[in-house]
């Protein structure tokens, strides 16, 4: 066998396996089979999500929850730790920038109950360039149509301010996040281990607006909710 006869059979191969992997696709599309489809998209690569916002690069950025319609004590510490899980988000995915750590963030709060009335003067107050300010409009753990069982939904938004004009750099009104987003998790588990969870894929969902990132370790992520992993 020449060159010529190799490369001929390398890219008869290659588009068997192709085909292969499409038919795959489809089966998985329409049996349900998320998980296996998320692992054959990673397997044959993808493209990034580029950031929609990119200003936080060397930037002291401070963020913040507030949740003014929550009524549900049960969720009373869920601003903070979305603030927490968001900045840990920017920190490891934004080149350069230097988040305000949650405990001053925390004081400033606790000495003024959670009120923020000028964002401008909390930036400056706790040292930062710029503010992200989550919006929290609803949180729920449990499944609305499968009691006892646990599927998350929230509404949110975010304003980004600049603390040395004191306007908004960027605003976004996100749709209602479902996750799991086509089933439910059986509580055999405990609800707060199931809000930690939840909570670790919202941040990433508002987070990223500011970075980029591969969808195919969002689709995988969601693929392996469905299994209650």
């Amino acid at each position: 066998m020449d060159l010529t006869d190799y490369k001929r059979a390398f890219k008869t191969a290659g588009m068997k396996l192709s085909l292969v992997f499409l038919l795959i696709g489809v089966l998985c599309l329409a049996t349900g089979c998320q998980a296996m489809l998320a692992t054959i998209m990673v397997l044959t690569g993808g493209k990034d999500t580029k950031a929609k916002y990119k200003f936080f690069k060397g930037k002291k950025v401070a963020v913040v929850c507030q949740a003014e319609r929550l009524t549900d004590a049960r969720y009373d510490d869920v601003p903070r730790d979305l603030a927490k899980l968001v900045g840990m988000h920017l920190t490891q995915n934004v080149k350069k920038i230097e988040v305000i750590p949650p405990g001053t963030v925390n004081r400033w709060l606790d000495r003024r109950d959670d009120k923020i009335e000028d964002f401008q003067e909390f930036g400056k107050d706790v040292g930062a360039d710029m503010v992200l300010v989550i919006y929290l409009d609803s949180f729920e753990t449990s499944s609305l149509s499968s009691p006892g069982s646990y599927q998350g939904r929230a509404g949110t938004s975010f304003t980004v301010y600049d603390v040395k004009t004191g306007g908004t750099l960027a605003g976004e009104s996100l749709p209602e996040y479902v996750y799991p987003p086509n089933s439910r998790i059986a509580s055999d588990i405990r609800e707060s281990e199931f809000k930690k969870r939840y909570l670790v894929q919202l941040s990433r969902a508002i987070s990223c607006f500011f970075y980029s990132y591969d969808h195919r370790t969002l689709m995988a992520m969601d693929a392996h909710s469905e299994l209650g992993l």
